[in-house]
């Protein structure tokens, strides 16, 4: 009898025993079958550098022929007392350019001055001019914000009733007996420079534009 309970109970054992092994494979098993890595991942961050450029012309309204071949040639005129020409230089930053110095050389060669009446726009409050050590005294620069769409353009003389964007006048005083020789006629010439306002302070912008000859 004794043995008899002993068998029973041992069978229960078993099958307990064989229930848990069963339940451990079960949740072995659940598990193996869900686990997984935790991961994650973010939308890519692009970086493009587009190409800065920079853009400007200088211009005028040529009024001569002097060849006769249909075409206008540079600029010229006589020397008629009390005559007034169209001058009309005009530098222009081209649209699309990035924020840039703006320099403008002008030189007066033979003494215009003894024979022409103008007037320089460069010496209006807008430009600044050289300081004559760092920066020629005949170098006017301003600093010229980045525009995408529209070309911003600066006239370099002053004009008149007649001549609205610049112009220069022959004095009265001018006679024949004065006037100088073809070799030495007077002259004003404009030169137009740009460079990046980035990093760079206005003495070194112009080092980095002006010529080397």
């Amino acid at each position: 009898m004794k043995n008899g309970k002993y068998a029973k109970r041992r069978g229960v054992a078993s099958k307990t025993l064989a229930l848990v092994v069963v339940m451990m494979l079960v949740i072995g098993c659940t598990i193996g079958g869900t686990i997984a890595w935790l991961t994650a991942k973010t939308d890519p961050v692009v970086n493009t550098f587009t190409v800065g450029d920079i853009n400007i012309s200088l211009t005028e309204t040529w009024n001569t022929d002097t060849n006769g071949d249909g075409t206008n040639d540079a600029w010229q005129a006589k020397l008629i007392p009390g005559s007034s020409y169209q001058k009309d230089p005009k530098v222009t930053v081209e649209a699309g350019s990035e924020k840039c110095y703006l320099f403008i050389k002008f030189e007066e060669e033979n003494n215009p001055a003894n024979y022409l009446t103008y007037t320089s726009n460069l010496k209006q409050p807008d430009w600044t001019q050289g300081d004559g050590t760092n920066i020629p005294a005949n170098v006017w620069y301003r600093v010229v914000e980045a525009n995408a769409t529209d070309d911003q353009s600066w006239y370099l003389l002053t004009g008149n009733s007649t001549y609205t964007n610049g112009c220069v006048t022959v004095k009265d005083t001018v006679t024949k007996d004065v006037m100088p020789a073809a070799l030495d006629a007077p002259k004003l010439t404009y030169t137009a420079y740009a460079c990046q306002f980035e990093n760079l302070t206005p003495q070194q912008a112009w080092e980095k534009v002006q010529p080397t000859t």
